[in-house]
């Protein structure tokens, strides 16, 4: 995987940037050292293009996409936030099954030198919104990660954040 990410996660940023215009970013500040890393949940029927495309997520802009060098299932993507005035570019890879996807990352030149764990989401069968979790692989940092579609103009959200307010989205429906 390795070998790849500096490859992959330049032209997944040329292709993010594009989306940037459209999605907000926003920084992120859950780290919950010391939380328990939970495994993902079974996984339920979805089509998994309902994953695919641009998201605004909790970690800000957002883009999934297939990954045409792995097997079945393997997916690519790439987040982008704002932390002090620093862009920071974020890249995941890993496996959708059903509505699961699970994954490994990286966020290169991160504070200290790369971050790299590992992290499940798990999308409404409606392709919607998401939720999951990440942590770093030293289990030092972890925290949820959720996102939502970008609404066309007009159209309320329900799970997007109003502002800076402190809003989070509701927490997924029992079962989920």
């Amino acid at each position: 995987m390795t070998s790849r990410l500096p490859a992959d996660l330049a032209r997944l940023a040329l292709v993010l940037a594009a989306a940037v215009a459209a999605a907000a970013s926003a920084g992120s500040n859950q780290n919950q050292a010391g939380a328990q890393v939970s495994s993902a949940p079974p996984p339920q029927a979805m089509d998994p293009a309902m994953a695919m495309g641009l998201w605004k997520s909790s970690f800000g802009a957002v883009k999934i996409e297939y990954d045409p060098q792995a097997p079945q299932g393997g997916v690519q993507g790439v987040w982008l936030y704002d932390r002090g005035g620093t862009e920071v570019i974020g890249m995941f890879l890993g496996t959708l099954r059903g509505n699961v996807l699970e994954f490994t990352w990286q966020e290169p030149g991160a504070t200290g030198g790369t971050l790299d764990g590992a992290g499940y989401l798990v999308f409404d069968p409606y392709g919607q919104k998401f939720s999951g979790k990440w942590w770093t692989t030293s289990r030092d940092r972890m925290g949820e990660w959720t996102g939502w579609r970008q609404e066309a103009a007009g159209q309320a959200n329900p799970y997007q954040p109003a502002g800076d307010d402190g809003y989070q989205p509701p927490p997924p429906p029992p079962g989920y």
